[in-house]
């Protein structure tokens, strides 16, 4: 998937096609949580005894193995919960759109990703006999994106904008969707969220309760049962993984940054060209989701 930095190059685009629209095409409040929702899915990483299953389930991507991402009836899935995510997030007032519809763009540079740039890697990897299946691979997809990123960083115009809202304060978290065929059956969303609490609610401190995402993030709204209603629901990412995955991207990929190396299989140029091309994707895609 697409490098952090990538991500946010990829947000500068869309950003300026907003400036070109007049506002019209993101409709945005504030771009700072926009930018924020554009690395919130790679987030998942941040939370202690991660593995890879849990980015797979902040991907949408539960069941569906990279080798088979293009596969007709996963494609189907895949954005059938892109829509659902859509509907249920980007239209309730109580929640911060503009950092959700920053996910939902995240999830689609992903998609055109998955599609071009990495059957292209994959190609050139398997000229040393090596496929998706051999952890060598992704150490040589890690260090090409890792490069690439640290060069973006440096180089790519307007990356300034998208650095500074990586030192945003502000307490953010991904609530989890819920499944709208089992939305109507109360019975049937327990068992759905009992499902996933184990992988998506990070269990809390009693002594620290107050710095938690459920409490944190809405707390001015208590009183509100709309809002009472929405904390109920697990974070897939909580207030603190985000912070915490933006101060490492901020201290990884920019404040303590090494000089780029050049990447073997995946080139500097490419990754420029790949970002216009995600954002001419999402310009044509995002219209069915919002």
């Amino acid at each position: 998937m697409a490098g952090s930095v990538e991500h946010m190059a990829v947000a500068v685009e869309l950003l300026r096609e907003d400036q070109r629209q007049q506002g019209n095409f993101l409709k945005l409040k504030d771009p700072v949580h926009f930018v924020l929702g554009n690395l919130a899915p790679d987030g998942i990483m941040s939370r202690k005894g991660y593995v890879r299953f849990m980015k797979m389930h902040t991907h949408f991507r539960d069941g569906i193995p990279d080798w088979e991402f293009t596969r007709a009836d996963h494609q189907e899935v895949f954005r059938q919960r892109i829509q659902s995510f859509c509907v249920q997030m980007l239209s309730d007032p109580a929640l911060d759109r503009d950092l959700y519809l920053g996910y939902v763009t995240h999830i689609l540079t992903d998609e055109i990703f998955m599609k071009t740039i990495r059957q292209e890697f994959m190609e050139k990897i398997a000229a040393i006999g090596l496929t998706d299946r051999d952890a060598e691979t992704f150490e040589h997809f890690t260090y090409d994106v890792n490069q690439i990123d640290f060069r973006l960083g440096r180089e790519y115009p307007g990356i300034k904008r998208a650095e500074d809202c990586l030192r945003c304060e502000d307490p953010c978290s991904i609530l989890e969707m819920v499944d709208p065929e089992r939305k109507t059956d109360p019975d049937a969303e327990k068992q759905e969220l009992e499902k996933v609490a184990d992988l998506n609610v990070v269990k809390q401190d009693p002594e620290k309760v107050a710095d938690s995402d459920i409490v944190g993030l809405h707390m001015e709204r208590k009183a509100d049962p709309v809002a009472a209603k929405q904390e109920e629901r697990p974070a897939m990412i909580t207030s603190e993984e985000l912070a915490d995955s933006r101060e490492w991207v901020r201290n990884f990929f920019f404040d303590q940054a090494p000089a780029p190396q050049k990447p073997v299989y995946y080139t500097y140029d490419r990754a420029v060209e790949f970002i216009g091309e995600a954002a001419a994707f999402i310009k044509q895609k995002l219209p069915e989701y919002i």
